[in-house]
């Protein structure tokens, strides 16, 4: 590191003799373009320069930067030369005046601690001291009641104060435990964004004259990603259908996209490019199979840094995730103790835990399996100011998860973003507060977004956050018009995108045979023009949370049917009809005619439509005969037997629908009839 670091001045130096000038320009985050796998973070760069050569410096930024994304838009009158890539171990940091202040700070306390130890020592001594003296007179002579007495106020005395002392002590030294604990963790958080490996980006540019002006700098990080989710709302099924499109961002690249300009891209650019090649297909041999996408998937880790002896969470604490004795990603702990790394390659890995005052815990043998999160079981630190160095090492041969062995599928986490080669390193940035309402990617802005409605085809569009769809011929993307906060600590935060009404058919369905409950569904057709990806979807009816679902959106139907729960106000119910029950003997055979009548009523206050479906049984034996007798106002499929009523109901209207059948079966064949 230091020859690295020797080597860099001496370049500059160098250039500086040539006429070459080295600036530390600073950047900000201006743009995202978030992927479903990673993201495309765009920088600008200030630049106030002299007329000649010139050598910029930007650093600070993510490791896992992937150098070959590197873009960089140069302005009129400066020529960019060169763009180099370099990361950077800042593992011998010089402490700054605010860490020295610090630690002298925590060793004063531990001083004072050492003053506590002394006097509570020397209360022991005098306690043992009065307690071994505590025999009045001597063999031949007794001690007289005033005698006693006053011993005994003097002890009494005497002790009281020596244990309230020591009470007292006891006290003071929590406090002042405490307080070395606040000071040991505002020392790591200043110590973990400041040794955190960093990327840094050297550009060579020559200006024509003295120029003033910004550079446009663009990069991938693979430690990023979104998924899409819908909330289908419907107040009356007289009205129309609205969704709610919305979506989950998240990203652990090692630093805050404060308020930035947000782009949801369905590009997924983990995903080749090339289209496959067919091989020759050889009869007698075996297929060879061609993967079109990683055959491994992706997990994360999820888990929590608490105290062992308060339980308490401790914040800012350093996890990193190694294997073979590499550095593959990291984050730390947020203000409860918790955190979460993801995306995260299949595989299994050690996982380190540091924080300073605090033994330093290493868990190896962590499995993570593919499109699942991995729940670690709670580092548990133990407080050990002198011997920092100590770790202690839990080898684990199958995958952490909480007591009740707990995962989550791929439909729970939908769509991860596939992993990267580039290590990541992920830490809470300088001057990002926690407590503040930045910190938050649902912010109380989304309260003052402009309602602006557009109408296109029967499609009312409620456009809360003016947010803009540009549909590309590989990809679609929504451009957020409001800044966002998205931190940097793997969590999904929630951007709503857009809100749509769009008009649809409700269908009531019912199979009384197998349950007398009626289910409302709303049918979209044409629903590929709404521009739907695949993603989970929450279902409201009637204000009342119903159930969960997921939208295909590869799916070929041109109508999307969607399960809006039960409706009790429609009663349906299925009884034997004695008039048409009969069983006679035929010779050697039976047979028997059973029908239903099936009763639907409907307490709504407006017309409905209704689907019902039953089934006649069906032979697959010559000797076994299904005579279907009456089944009226029913579409009948032959080969299933399944029936199927489509009926419109009036309100308060009640109405009953019946089949019959018989079937003829030898006298010496059991059959089950319903």
């Amino acid at each position: 590191m230091k020859k690295i670091q020797f080597l860099i001045a001496l370049v500059a130096m160098q250039l500086s003799v040539f006429g070459i000038d080295t600036l530390k320009v600073q950047s900000k985050i201006t743009d995202v373009t978030v992927f479903f796998s990673g993201a495309q973070v765009t920088r600008m760069i200030d630049l106030d320069a002299t007329k000649g050569k010139h050598l910029l410096i930007a650093d600070q930024l993510p490791m896992e930067l992937n150098p070959q994304s590197l873009q960089v838009d140069g302005i009129d009158f400066c020529k960019i030369l060169s763009v180099k890539h370099q990361v950077i171990f800042p593992a011998d940091a010089k402490k700054g005046k605010e860490e020295a202040a610090l630690q002298d700070e925590i060793e004063l306390q531990e001083q004072k601690i050492l003053e506590i130890k002394n006097r509570y020592a020397v209360y022991d001594l005098e306690e043992n001291l009065l307690m071994g003296n505590s025999k009045f007179g001597t063999k031949d002579e007794g001690t007289t009641v005033a005698e006693i007495r006053e011993a005994a106020d003097f002890y009494r005395l005497r002790l009281n104060e020596i244990r309230q002392g020591k009470l007292n002590l006891s006290r003071e030294t929590d406090q002042i435990n405490k307080k070395i604990q606040e000071l040991y963790g505002r020392l790591n958080e200043l110590t973990a964004a400041k040794t955190k490996p960093y990327s840094q980006v050297i550009i060579s540019v020559e200006c024509e004259k003295v120029v003033k002006g910004s550079f446009r700098i663009r990069y991938y990080v693979p430690s990023a990603g979104w998924a899409p989710y819908y909330d289908f709302r419907v107040d009356e099924i007289t009205k129309p259908l609205s969704i709610v499109y919305n979506a989950n961002v998240y990203q652990s690249t090692g630093e805050s996209w404060n308020q930035v300009n947000l782009t949801l891209s369905s590009h997924n650019p983990s995903l080749s490019g090339d289209k496959p090649e067919l091989s020759p297909w050889y009869l007698g041999r075996s297929i060879p199979v061609q993967q079109l996408t990683n055959p491994n998937g992706i997990g994360s880790l999820k888990g929590r840094v608490l105290d062992e002896e308060t339980g308490e969470a401790i914040p800012f604490a350093n996890v990193i995730v190694e294997r073979n004795n590499q550095l593959i990603t990291g984050t730390v702990s947020d203000m409860d103790g918790q955190f979460m790394i993801k995306p995260l390659a299949v595989g299994t890995y050690n996982v380190k835990v540091t924080y300073i005052g605090y033994q330093t815990v290493l868990v190896t043998g962590v499995s993570v399996r593919a499109d699942q999160i991995t729940f670690l079981q709670d580092f548990k630190l133990k407080a050990n100011n002198l011997q920092l160095q100590e770790v202690v090492i839990n080898n684990y041969a199958a995958p952490l998860m909480d007591k009740s062995n707990m995962t989550i599928t791929s439909q729970e986490i939908m769509k991860m973003p596939a992993a990267s080669g580039v290590y990541a390193y992920s830490a809470v940035p300088d001057g990002l507060d926690l407590s503040s309402g930045d910190f938050w990617a649902r912010s109380s802005q989304a309260k003052s977004h402009s309602k602006a409605e557009d109408k296109e085809e029967g499609v009312v569009i409620s456009n809360y956050i003016s947010n803009s769809l540009k549909t590309n011929i590989t990809n679609m993307e929504y451009r957020i018009d409001i800044p966002y906060t998205i931190p940097s600590n793997g969590e999904d935060y929630s951007i709503r995108i857009k809100e749509v009404s769009v008009p649809v058919r409700y269908v009531y369905h019912c199979i009384p045979k197998i349950d007398p409950a009626v289910f409302l569904s709303a049918e979209i057709v044409d629903w590929n023009q709404l521009n739907l990806l695949s993603g989970k979807t929450n279902i409201y009816f009637q204000g009342t949370f119903t159930s969960q679902s997921y939208i295909d959106a590869e799916k070929a139907s041109d109508t999307l049917t969607i399960s809006l729960g039960r409706d009790h106000n429609v009663l349906v119910t299925r009884d034997g009809s004695k008039e048409l029950m009969d069983k006679k003997i035929i010779g050697s055979n039976i047979r028997e005619t059973i029908g239903w009548d099936i009763s639907l009523k409907n307490n709504r206050n407006t017309v409905i439509n209704i689907i019902v479906e039953d089934q006649f049984p069906v032979s697959e034996k010559k000797s076994i005969e299904v005579e279907k007798i009456d089944y009226s106002g029913a579409v009948l499929d032959e080969k299933t037997g399944k029936l199927t009523w489509t009926l419109v109901l009036e309100p308060g209207a009640k109405r009953v629908i019946s089949y019959k059948y018989a079937v003829k079966y030898p006298r010496l064949v059991n059959l089950m009839l319903e």
